[in-house]
């Protein structure tokens, strides 16, 4: 595997399970009452007048809209040029994301994409 692979895999790696999946887990154990902070505890009131159907749509969401928050973080990361990611392929080497991929943004999807390789959630 190419270094370039393999830095784009890497942040792609952190990416899906240290953003993507945390961030839907936090949203999952809210819905499940097991967040403790006032705001949390009062979405979960809330939720207790929703019929489970109502539930169900909400927690369906969760993933399209940190997919969508995803996408436009890494669309914006690629567009301006005054921001690079920096990631080290080894002691001496550092390659700048943007340049080694054809779309940040498309990364995330398809079957090759970072969320079915690298995502729990």
């Amino acid at each position: 595997m190419s270094d370039n692979k393999q830095v784009l895999d890497l942040f792609g790696q952190v990416l899906m399970g240290r953003i993507r999946d945390e961030a839907i887990d936090d949203w999952e154990r809210i819905f499940q009452g097991k967040m403790r902070d006032n705001e949390s505890k009062k979405i979960f009131e809330t939720l207790n007048t929703f019929s489970p159907e109502q539930v169900q749509f909400i927690i369906n969401l969760f993933p399209k809209i940190v997919d969508t928050t995803l996408h436009h973080l890494l669309w914006t990361l690629e567009q301006e040029e005054d921001i690079n990611v920096m990631i080290k392929a080894d002691r001496n080497k550092v390659i700048n994301i943007k340049e080694v991929s054809d779309g940040l943004s498309g990364e995330l999807y398809t079957e090759d994409g970072w969320i079915s390789r690298f995502s729990n959630k």
